[in-house]
């Protein structure tokens, strides 16, 4: 019934249980307890199972250990921990044993100096599992054991004739880490490298390999490199695997060397970690000896040799990029196998400015027609790779192709690549597939279509591409695309539905966009007189934005449209910029920081208007001039128009 039946009446009872006159009741209702983990780790519980260290019966002691074991961490009390040092101390094997293994399972929380003292006296019993599970428990408890006191008695441990215990000690060694790379351990574990025992090289090989950078002493070095020949593939693939983790240090001449051999292995996994050690040593593995190899490599009819001489010559970067490489990876390119020619993209994509020839480019375009979606995304991530060298009519018109390709990854990488093409990309057929990609069903494809179309010059914008980024403010997660894409077009986005669109956002983004859209506008005279009553309250919560616009713009719009919402937004303009107005008869004069600038408007109605706003305002709010019109703007300051004909700077209004 397990854990289910782990219910306090049930507990109580086997804790009476545990007191039976028969030793295999006892050992059962250790047993039980233990298969109910830590439901039964209650301190009646625990209390009881370690009286029960202390039966008479061996096979008892056995179960209530392998119980606290279970038990785990919640059983790491004084009592329990001390019971089982003794419980260490037994004369029978098997109790010594299964006290190890619960001190391991307790943990950290049981790595008190006594314990610790304890597993390692027990590294010399005399029965080799008992060793072993000591090895095992101080590996559990690695972090916390000091180095100073139990590595000379693991190097002693390396000698014992057990083959088993030399391997598990070799894992706690592997298991302390850096706390390991004594001299004398480190010694002791080359020393292992010609151990008789396979398995044993294999284990002493990790640990100099987790070990790393600090092991790589010339003697650990010499002796990796004859664990290189050795007859088994395990024992070669770990030594490869451990110069790989030492990096930069270990490769020297002789090592490089020992490695290329490898590539030729009959092991297919050492052949593969030979390929990756050369990738770890990066371009001090690009020697005149070793980029032949791997060119030829990549004619191999072994497709794992195929395969790490391409991810080798991408991590080699430059110094691997010679006209034989890049020609051999272009090759690739045509690989049968997928991996390879993902792989092959990757390498040249890692050359950099090397590979961007001509030659590469035509390849990588071939591999955007590529029948696996990897691969031909990673043709686009290398073509972005190469700068305004791809910015070339065939290259625009096989991105342009990808824009629908079926893979979402290979559309927005296509994004990717052309938005850093900047106008070289405003062609029309390239503003209509991205125009038509503001409607792809991928999210980020979507977003990445916005951010090219940002980069698009004004001159590229057509009024589908600006309706389509108006439909676009309204999605939440495009919309700050859209509003950069709109700012960059400027002046030609100025219609009603971009700026009621903008107006709606009512933020900084919006905001910014509108701004250069008014300001680089030539005309603000298509906007209708809805929109211009809700630019007003632009005007008078965002004086920062508007600061820019010149007041002729806006006489021209009012004169042009005859919409007499734009009174309120000249009057408060004129307060914003410190332009002085004069009216007289339908004659108009605006003095700014230019000379005076005369407007003759077409009918006195508007000069009437305009004149009616500017004489009624009392102080405190703008008007317009009938009454059907509504009250526009609230003020705290006198907006007497001052006039300043002589050129002189603008004064700050307090």
């Amino acid at each position: 019934m397990g854990r289910k039946a782990a219910t306090n009446d049930i507990i109580a009872a086997l804790v009476t249980t545990l007191s039976d006159a028969n030793k295999w009741v006892r050992s059962h209702a250790c047993k039980v307890l233990s298969q109910m983990g830590e439901k039964a780790a209650t301190k009646e519980v625990i209390a009881a199972l370690v009286a029960k260290l202390d039966d008479e019966d061996d096979y008892v002691i056995c179960k209530a250990c392998e119980a606290l074991g279970r038990i785990g961490d919640i059983a790491a009390t004084h009592d329990v921990v001390a019971a089982l040092i003794i419980a260490l101390g037994d004369t029978n094997d098997i109790v010594r044993e299964r006290a190890c293994v619960a001190l391991g399972q307790i943990g950290e929380k049981a790595a008190t100096n006594d314990v610790i003292v304890a597993l390692v006296t027990t590294l010399g019993d005399a029965n080799n599992i008992v060793r072993c599970e000591a090895c095992e428990a101080l590996g559990r408890i690695a972090e916390k054991v000091s180095t100073q006191d139990v590595i000379p008695i693991l190097v002693t441990a390396l000698g014992d004739a057990n083959q088993w215990i030399r391997s598990n000690t070799c894992k706690v060694l592997g298991q302390m880490g850096e706390k390991a790379a004594t001299k004398e351990a480190i010694a002791a574990l080359v020393a292992k490298l010609g151990d008789e025992d396979d398995f044993v090289k294999i284990q002493a090989c990790e640990v100099l390999g987790r070990i790393g950078e600090n092991a790589a002493t010339q003697d650990v070095v010499v002796a990796l490199v004859t664990a290189l020949g050795s007859v088994d593939g395990w024992v070669r693939q770990s030594a490869c695997i451990a110069l790989g983790e030492m990096g930069v240090k270990a490769a020297t001449k002789e090592v490089i060397a020992a490695i290329v051999t490898k590539l030729a292995d009959g092991d297919d996994f050492v052949k593969f970690k030979a390929y990756k050690v050369l990738c770890q040593m990066g371009e001090k593995g690009a020697t005149d000896d070793v980029i032949p190899v791997l060119v030829t490599a990549l004619r191999s009819a072994d497709r794992w040799n195929r395969e790490g001489a391409c991810v080798a010559l991408g991590k080699m970067g430059v110094k691997a990029a010679t006209n034989d490489v890049i020609k051999a990876l272009m090759t690739s390119l045509g690989d049968a196998d997928d991996i390879i020619r993902l792989k092959a993209c990757e390498a040249l994509g890692q050359m950099g400015e090397k590979a961007a020839t001509n030659y590469v480019i035509a390849a990588l375009l071939i591999a955007l027609r590529d029948i696996n979606d990897h691969v031909r995304q990673e043709a686009c991530k290398v073509l972005s790779q190469m700068d305004d060298k791809i910015a070339t009519n065939d290259v625009i018109a096989a991105l342009v192709i990808a824009l629908r390709d079926v893979n979402d990854h290979v559309r927005q990488e296509a994004c990717k690549v052309l938005s850093q093409m900047d106008d070289k990309i405003a062609a029309d057929d390239v503003i209509v597939a991205l125009v038509n990609t503001l409607g792809d069903v991928n999210d980020d494809v979507r977003q990445k279509a916005y951010e090219v179309l940002g980069c698009v010059s004004k001159k590229g914008a057509t009024n589908d591409m600006i309706a389509l980024l108006v439909d676009a403010l309204k999605d939440a997660k495009a919309w700050k695309k859209a509003c950069k894409a709109l700012g960059r077009i400027g002046g030609k986005a100025a219609t009603s539905s971009v700026i009621h669109g903008l107006l709606c956002i009512a933020n900084y983004d919006a905001y910014a966009a509108l701004e250069k859209i008014l300001v680089s506008a030539p005309s603000l005279c298509n906007i209708n007189s809805n929109t211009v009553s809700k630019l007003f309250d632009f005007w008078k919560l965002q004086e920062w934005h508007v600061s820019n616009i010149p007041m002729e713009k806006i006489m021209e719009a009012y004169m042009c449209t005859k919409i007499a919402e734009w009174c309120p937004i000249i009057g408060l303009h004129s307060l914003h910029t410190a332009c002085g107005v004069t009216i007289v008869g339908e004659r108009v004069i605006v003095y700014g920081n230019s000379n005076p600038i005369g407007f003759d408007m077409p009918s006195s109605t508007l000069s009437d208007d305009l004149n009616g706003m500017f004489a009624i305002q009392s102080g405190s709010a703008f008007y317009l001039p009938r009454n059907s019109r509504n009250v526009v703007l609230p003020f705290k300051r006198s907006l007497s128009p001052v006039l300043y004909g002589n050129g002189s700077k603008r004064p700050k209004l307090p």
